[in-house]
């Protein structure tokens, strides 16, 4: 009878566990929420492709048709492509890592891949998380070499390495987390080049085709949000390096609309 009562004792506190154990989890699911909107060409004018002129350069053939990647605006909604979106503490120099919620702290895929099938970089900008291998590939069939070059004074200082016809090689050391960003080139076709930047969490974004980004499951409470663009540097010049204040609700959706990126100053 005692042993009775003592396993019923024990399967009514396993219960009582994982009932609180499920409060606790959806508690903590209320505090967190998305964020998402646009990032808009800011300029007077809507730039057109510009088709490169690669006459007398190497594998102009093979190459074929290129096309500038400074500026990729939807002339449509004027969404401006390739463009970093992410979010940092409130205030700037707290550099206290962000809450993550529970389900994206394994850092995934393991693996993040730029290919160099047909003379540009595909993706030309990418977003990658502490941890992640970036993988440089050329699924090309000329030679190719791939060079990225960061800050100096860590892991992300680069290398220039050539890359044959359906090679691939893995960055090392791995990208660490930084500010600053890291640049890609290829010596041999010297119009292509492309950005990497590394963070230590997952609330980040490289704008889509429309202008559009989303991070989901991202803090609740007051952050800022940063904007980048390889062409243009900072949104906002060198005060934008800080962002711009947003409040995330808990358990919503905070959608903060089209943020227009106006374009450098002409020298």
């Amino acid at each position: 009878m005692r042993r009775f009562v003592s396993a019923c004792a024990i399967v009514a506190v396993g219960l009582a566990l994982a009932c609180s154990q499920d409060a606790s989890v959806h508690a903590q699911n209320g505090q967190w929420g998305t964020v998402k909107g646009r990032i808009i060409w800011g300029g007077k004018d809507i730039p057109k492709p510009q088709k490169l002129n690669l006459a007398g350069k190497n594998d102009e053939k093979f190459c074929g048709d290129v096309y500038s990647e400074e500026w990729v605006v939807n002339a449509k909604n004027k969404g401006l492509k390739w463009t970093f979106v992410w979010l940092i503490n409130n205030d700037p120099k707290d550099k206290t890592p962000l809450p993550i919620h529970p389900k994206l702290k394994e850092v995934t895929p393991k693996e993040v891949i730029i290919d160099q099938p047909v003379c540009t970089f595909i993706p030309h900008a990418v977003a990658v998380r502490e941890g992640q291998v970036v993988i440089a590939k050329n699924s090309a069939k000329v030679q190719h070499n791939f060079k990225w070059t960061g800050n100096p004074f860590n892991e992300n200082a680069g290398n220039n390495i050539l890359i044959p016809p359906g090679g691939a090689l893995a960055l090392k050391p791995n990208l660490v987390a930084d500010r600053l960003p890291v640049k890609v080139e290829c010596g041999i076709h010297p119009w292509m080049n492309g950005w990497i930047r590394v963070f230590n969490h997952p609330y980040y974004a490289v704008t889509d085709e429309s202008g559009g980004f989303e991070f989901k499951d991202a803090p609740a409470g007051q952050y800022r949000l940063v904007v980048w663009h390889g062409s243009g540097g900072w949104r906002g010049g060198a005060k934008g390096k800080d962002g711009m204040p947003i409040t995330i609700k808990a358990g919503g959706v905070t959608d903060v609309g089209d943020l227009d990126y106006p374009p450098p100053a002409a020298n």
